[in-house]
């Protein structure tokens, strides 16, 4: 009885070298997805974090909701839990407009909410609370647990002054748009709102999640939220849907589309290499199989022994490979994503795993195919080279190492071809990532919207927040905080060579059109803005950019596109509009003059902005410096901007150290991949040129007993390595500098307008110079691995 599994067994440990090899492939290539794929995972993870963190973990709201309609919501079959706040109270604002209130929050709507413990516990008792931390700051308390703090509210049920001792039992962690608005809160208990009022009187606001949410269209979500309202009474007015939620359990497309394609570049490199291995295992072993079917070994068992072979392998390698990209995503999530995210990841690595299985197998079907076709008679007639229907061959007067070399390349074309396409898709790929990241210069990056080294903009302020009206855009204008007098005295600093107004930016609401938003943002522009006139002709979807046309005031610009699609807005259409100056609303239309994408919603002319409205609509200023006054003009402005909480500076040398910083931590992942999928492309040649030395030892054994030397022998292999690197040099540079100039000119369509198609020669030189060593290295180790056997051995060998 013929032992497969024992043949498949003794295979692996006789072929060492081509074994390592294999292993080594499939550890890389598993490597490689397992470290792509978690980082994504990871990435999802940090963004689902910040999503909650900023807009909660709810599906929809209902407010003014009273106890009897609470307890039916709560039972309802498509609801899965339900959360309540309860306004309590609100204390005297003060004179910075900062506002404290009471309120009751239940546990399910603390979580919903993304409310932080920094310690303690929420209140239970009816004299105890849990406090904001700058609540506490603004009171003039120390953030400190178990002490007692008197509170003065006015109560909202009664009407009434409420002056009363709590004890804190926990504190709260203020939100940044909490900070913003100067809004801070106190946590009661349910036994003090009990105590305090008649519930049956009282309207809560109820945040829920829907049973099999995560797995619902947003469309359809919003559809059962507004008729769960509506069977219960609530107005829609009263409904709100979490769509930031909502959104954030669909999958990225963009990140899942990057994953799919670095992946399938991954698999098809390892498939190229797998197959090449065993293909040239299989061709060094024809007369092996030919003596196991002489013996009643039949096409299925021969099926079976290659892919034993490789499976036993991918047992080593692939667990391997999973631990080894598990340990680089963490490497990655903590230094470059800069996050302590704790996924589970066994399911990832359980797919990984399974899609490294199939991409082995893919790799052995043909080696498979062409192992089982092997007959007798072939087995017993093979010497090494590939068929013909030629009955002749040409021969020559005289051999040369030259000839030797074209003869040993033209013998096996398939193993020659795959070699090729392999190593050459390795090298456009680098040379294609190269494009990519030379383009990005740090400079144009942070110079994107800005050419200026300073600048000043309009800070901590509220865009159609109803809940705080003092803290509006439009309010804040009436400050005048970027007046003329501020620009004149920053233009007295020594060293400053100009101060120019950058943006100006109105608050406004559409009338004859129903948009996601209540309130959106009109920006001005004019000539001077050469950056973002240049992106909006860029992105310039529908009708034409004439800034004349803005300055009748008849005309504006629709700054972002996706609007058009999803409201069906078109070039020619009306639009009215209230535009917020200061407390005064003016109504004015506008026809759509252009359709593409920039800064802002809506764009018009600075010269009509400032007719329309009275209010400085200044919203950011930018300061020229002098390179060698720099530091002391930002030291300067810096603290001018710490003392008024209105207004927010970014500084040039920060903005290029962050563009360095993504710049870097972009090449770092993107150098490392194609690095590694260029070491699974160069195993294939060293396999190519270790199987052409075995397949050929009796040849050359013969040939140096008739004169072929040492040095002649070397010479041969080079220039057998050199055909290869040649053409996956000149294929390279060519083939990947026309598709990577292409990937750059996608890339500014795609939103990057900073990148510049950048000849990455120092990254070709690099490429050149290591494939060149890495040429010469092999061919000296494969050569002199060679020499150590005997002359009479080489001549001796038989397959």
């Amino acid at each position: 009885m013929i032992n497969i599994t024992k043949i498949a067994k003794n295979n692996i440990k006789y072929n060492k070298s081509k074994s390592i090899l294999i292993i080594l492939t499939i550890f890389l290539a598993t490597t490689l997805l397992s470290s792509v794929a978690m980082v994504g995972l990871d990435w999802t993870e940090v963004n689902k974090r910040n999503v909650i963190q900023y807009y909660g973990s709810y599906h929809g709201l209902y407010g003014r909701v009273d106890e009897t309609k609470y307890e039916k919501i709560k039972s309802h079959a498509d609801i899965d839990s339900t959360g309540i706040i309860n306004g309590i109270g609100s204390m005297k604002e003060y004179e910075d407009e900062t506002k404290i209130a009471l309120a009751y929050v239940d546990e399910n709507a603390f979580k919903f909410n993304s409310f932080k413990l920094v310690d303690g516990k929420l209140p239970v008792n009816k004299n105890e609370i849990a406090i904001d931390d700058m609540a506490l700051k603004k009171l003039g308390y120390e953030e400190k647990l178990n002490q007692t703090i008197e509170i003065e509210y006015e109560d909202y049920a009664s009407g009434e002054i409420v002056i009363k001792d709590f004890i804190v039992t926990g504190i709260t962690k203020s939100s940044e748009s909490a900070q913003v608005k100067k809004s801070y809160s106190i946590i009661v208990s349910n036994d003090y709102m009990n105590s305090t009022r008649d519930m049956s009187k009282e309207n809560f606001n109820v945040f829920f999640t829907l049973k099999n949410g995560d797995n619902m269209y947003t469309d359809d979500m919003e559809m059962m939220i507004g008729e769960i309202g509506e069977n219960f009474g609530i107005k829609k007015v009263y409904t709100a849907v979490n769509e930031n939620y909502i959104n954030l359990s669909k999958p990225d497309p963009s990140v899942i589309t990057s994953i799919v394609v670095i992946c399938l570049v991954i698999i098809l490199s390892s498939i190229l290499v797998i197959y090449n291995i065993f293909y040239l295992s299989i061709i060094t072993k024809v007369q092996e199989f030919g003596k196991l079917r002489a013996i009643g070994t039949t096409k299925k068992q021969i099926k079976k022994i290659i892919l034993k072979e490789g499976m036993y392998l991918s047992v080593i390698a692939i667990p391997l490979g999973l631990v080894a990209g598990y340990i680089i995503s963490e490497v990655i999530a903590k230094y470059l994503l800069l996050s302590d995210v704790s996924v589970s990841k066994w399911l990832t690595a359980l797919a990984i795993g399974l899609i490294s299985i199939i991409t082995v197998y893919v790799s052995l079907i043909k080696p498979m195919k062409v192992a089982s076709k092997v007959s007798i008679v072939e087995a017993v007639k093979y010497n090494g080279e590939s068929t013909t229907k030629k009955k002749t061959r040409k021969g020559y007067d005289y051999i040369n190492v030259s000839r030797l070399t074209k003869a040993n390349l033209s013998s096996n074309k398939k193993r020659t071809y795959v070699t090729l396409l392999s190593l050459t898709l390795s090298g456009i790929l680098y040379i294609v990532v190269s494009c990519a990241l030379s383009s990005m210069d740090a400079e144009k990056m942070a110079k994107l919207h800005s050419s200026h080294d300073i600048v000043i903009r309009l800070d901590n302020y509220t865009f159609g927040d109803k809940t705080s009206p003092n803290t509006e855009l439009n309010i804040l204008q009436k400050k005048n905080l970027l007046s003329d007098e501020f620009i004149n005295e920053l233009k007295k600093i020594n060293g400053v060579k100009d101060v120019e107004v950058t943006s100006n930016m109105i608050k406004s609401e559409i009338l004859n059109l129903e948009l996601e938003e209540d309130f959106y943002d009109i920006i001005g522009i004019d000539e001077s803005a050469e950056n973002d006139l240049e992106d909006m002709e860029l992105y310039l979807q529908d009708g034409e950019i004439d800034l004349e046309k803005l300055k009748s005031g008849e005309e504006m610009i629709l700054n972002f596109s996706m609007y058009a699609d999803m409201y069906d807005i078109k070039v020619g259409d009306i639009l009215s509009f209230e535009l917020y100056d200061g407390e005064d609303i003016i109504k004015k239309d506008f026809k759509i003059q252009a359709i593409t994408d920039g800064p802002g919603v809506f764009v018009i002319h600075n010269n009509i902005m400032d007719k329309l409205v009275k209010t400085n609509t200044r919203h950011s200023i930018g300061l020229t410096i002098e390179k060698n006054a720099y530091n002391e003009v930002k030291a300067y402005v810096e603290s001018l901007v710490k003392a008024n909480e209105n207004l927010n500076g970014s500084y040039i040398d920060v903005e290029i150290a962050s563009s360095e910083l993504a710049i870097k931590i972009t090449k770092i992942m993107g150098y490392s991949l194609v690095v590694l999928i260029g070491v699974i492309g160069f195993i294939n040649l060293i396999n190519s040129m270790i199987t052409s030395i075995i397949t050929r030892k009796k040849e050359l054994g013969m040939l140096q007993a008739i004169g072929l030397t040492n040095k002649q022998l070397v010479q041969m292999l080079n220039k057998e390595a050199m055909f290869y690197t040649s053409f996956m040099l000149i294929g390279s540079l060519t083939i990947g500098n026309i598709i990577g100039y292409s990937a750059v000119q996608a890339m500014r369509k795609s939103g990057m307008s900073y990148a510049v198609y950048v000849l990455p020669i120092n990254q070709m030189i690099i490429m050149i110079v290591c494939i060149v060593l890495a040429q010469f290295i092999l061919t000296y180790l494969i050569s002199k691995n060679f020499n150590k056997e005997s002359l009479i051995d080489r001549v001796r060998y038989s397959e």
